[in-house]
């Protein structure tokens, strides 16, 4: 007989401070493999996802092809405290809710929806610091429903630099402005 057993506890700290059985802490220690949360491995998700979509649209008898673009953007978005785990019942939730052939961003839970976009450093994506701190500025007015006020306060900046901000991301006052180089000629 083998027996295969996983948790999320450190066994051996477990043994050392009397929460944990030493006798059969070693009875399970015969090969013992670390595996790291899912978080840590971004490329696992899509595939991961995918996998557990088609096993759940089988089990439930539904026609699901796969993953709207911004349903997979918004997986890999999102943090997974509860690891695969999670990520299994979500597609589960999905294939469920789902009203077409693939799932879309409205299915997905409400946490996962929320996730706001992470920056990732992936050689030749580089983005300027300026699209991102852009990005980001948009993302939590959207978050505060549009309330400046709140958005400054959360971002740790004045109302008048939000401001300011918004009106050159063109979100104020109509277009964007147009900067000006040292001789007067737009740049």
């Amino acid at each position: 007989m083998r027996i295969l057993s996983a948790t999320n506890r450190d066994l051996a700290e477990g043994v050392a401070e009397g929460t944990f059985r030493q006798d059969l802490y070693y009875r399970l220690k015969v090969v013992e493999l670390h595996v790291p949360p899912l978080r840590e491995r971004r490329d696992d998700i899509l595939p991961l996802g995918r996998l557990l979509l088609a096993d759940a649209a089988v089990r439930m008898a539904r026609k699901i092809s796969g993953l709207a673009p911004s349903a997979a953007d918004q997986l890999l978005r999102y943090e997974w405290p509860g690891n695969v785990r999670e990520l299994e019942n979500a597609m589960e939730r999905a294939v469920v809710l789902a009203l077409g052939s693939r799932v879309d961003l409205e299915d997905l839970p409400e946490e996962i929806r929320r996730a706001s976009p992470k920056p990732v450093a992936i050689e030749g994506t580089v983005k300027p610091l300026s699209e991102i701190e852009k990005a980001y500025i948009l993302e939590v007015l959207e978050l505060n429903g549009g309330n400046q006020t709140r958005t400054a306060e959360q971002l740790r900046i004045g109302s008048a630099t939000l401001y300011r901000k918004l009106k050159r991301y063109g979100v104020i006052g109509g277009r964007p402005a147009i900067r000006k180089g040292p001789r007067g000629e737009s740049a």
